[in-house]
């Protein structure tokens, strides 16, 4: 930026960066968080307003920057634009924010042509639109902006709004890490740790992680305590205590869960335990959200608090939390701290079972199965049975087999149904094993 705009030094950000690191494990989704924007470093000739900035003094900066910006100043032009997008000194103002990001972009500007990508990619003051996201990308990129060079790279990595392109992703993920930007750092990591659009490699990921865990980033800390977990417990625990305590959501439950379960050499302690779920519960972690309500529900390091509990499930539930999903359900099923209500347990069930959990696709099966909420279904009943006998669910197999047995939905076929029984009982299931002829002896009650 400097030969074009003399006396102005722009630098892409230090952490906390723009842009949240995409996961690349817990099966999360691509997604970006649009963080409040923190106005990068400034070298050489300091821009009028800087200081009253770094003061607090937003109405002083913006009587600075205003006319500067509307002047054609492209740096004015992105700080007030920043201005609007964190509401600083004015009402946050998306749009606005957009069009001024829009105006330094045109003009070459990589910080602003990078956040111009982002609004683009997440519909923020602007019509999602992830091609013409792209494109401003790959000029921020072009001018050597890291942040763009990373967030392009995981989209052509993951062919999220554009074309899948490992080869080009693993390129720009380089360049940004190698310019020190420590997600990018972060993610080389675990793409050769697993193998996603590099060979695995767990001393080069080791390495990457390292760099990124030297900025401080916490989900490196966190990673690269993990790599260790199997041959030093301590010093696996004290990589996630160093995330927990930084605050990184998984790092959190982990420990909290350590705590309760007396893992990890740690002497049981569930009220440490809860206080660390807490933590990563209220940045709205599913799974602490979920466990929160098990310990709630159950009494478990805690008194016990329906209402709590429920509180914490309807969370987990709505952040997509299949397990949640399927508790919530069975308690509206029940009517129990809750009005009694089995459409709603019908609806949630079939979230969870489309989520694919197993236990929520059998009692879906059994819904059906009964007339429970909706209308008698043995078609549907089967359906959602066999999906959780394929997952090697015991009383989905008995269920088929009960079916099979009075030919509910299907044609009686006792030697069908003797079948499936068999398959619940070789699963220990108590009810199959009683209903065989020979419980004691299954190879002899169920030959091959």
């Amino acid at each position: 930026m400097a030969d074009r705009f003399p006396g102005w030094c722009i630098h892409s950000l230090a952490k906390p960066s723009w842009l949240e690191s995409i996961p690349l494990i817990r099966s999360l989704p691509f997604l970006f968080l649009l963080l409040p924007l923190a106005l990068p470093a400034f070298c050489g000739d300091r821009l009028p307003g800087l200081d009253a900035y770094n003061k607090g003094d937003y109405q002083e900066a913006l009587r600075a920057w205003r006319p500067l910006a509307t002047q054609g100043n492209p740096e004015a032009q992105y700080r007030l634009g920043l201005l609007f997008a964190n509401g600083q000194g004015l009402p946050r103002d998306p749009e606005l924010a957009y069009r001024w990001f829009l105006k330094a972009a045109e003009m070459g500007h990589a910080p602003s042509q990078f956040l111009v990508g982002r609004a683009l990619l997440g519909g923020d003051g602007v019509d999602k639109n992830p091609a013409a996201a792209a494109k401003w990308l790959q000029r921020a990129a072009d001018r050597n902006h890291a942040p763009a060079q990373y967030l392009l790279g995981m989209m052509k990595l993951q062919g999220y709004g554009i074309d899948r392109n490992p080869e080009q992703a693993v390129t720009l993920i380089e360049q940004a890490a190698s310019q020190g930007h420590a997600p990018a750092a972060y993610a080389l990591g675990m793409m050769y740790l697993e193998g996603q659009g590099l060979p695995r490699d767990q001393d080069k990921a080791a390495q990457w992680l390292e760099k990124a865990a030297r900025k401080g980033d916490l989900q490196a800390i966190y990673e690269l305590g993990r790599l260790t977990r199997k041959d030093d417990e301590k010093t696996w625990l004290g990589a996630m205590r160093a995330a927990a305590q930084g605050g990184y959501a998984p790092a959190q439950y982990d420990l909290g869960s350590a705590y309760m379960t007396g893992a990890l050499g740690l002497t049981a302690d569930p009220e440490t335990g809860l206080s660390w779920l807490k933590k990563a519960a209220t940045q709205h972690y599913p799974r602490a959200e979920f466990d929160l309500g098990w310990a709630y529900e159950t009494g478990t390091g805690t008194a016990r608090d329906l209402k709590a509990a429920i509180h914490w499930y309807q969370e987990a539930a709505r952040h997509g939390y299949a397990r949640a999903q399927y508790q919530l359900g069975l308690l509206y099923q029940e009517g129990r701290g809750v009005k009694k209500d089995e459409t709603r347990a019908l609806q949630l069930q079939e979230q969870a079972a489309q989520a694919g959990f197993a236990d929520a696709q059998y009692a879906l099966g059994v819904m059906y199965d009964l007339g429970s909420g909706t209308q008698q279904d043995f078609g549907k009943a089967m359906q959602w049975y066999l999906k959780a006998a394929a997952q090697n669910h015991p009383m989905a197999m008995y269920a088929i087999g009960n079916l099979y047995a009075n030919g509910y939905g299907v044609t009686k076929d006792l030697k069908t149904a003797r079948t499936w029984y068999c398959k619940a009982a070789h699963l220990g299931l108590p009810q199959a094993l009683r209903i065989l002829d020979n419980p004691k002896d299954l190879d002899q009650a169920c030959p091959p």
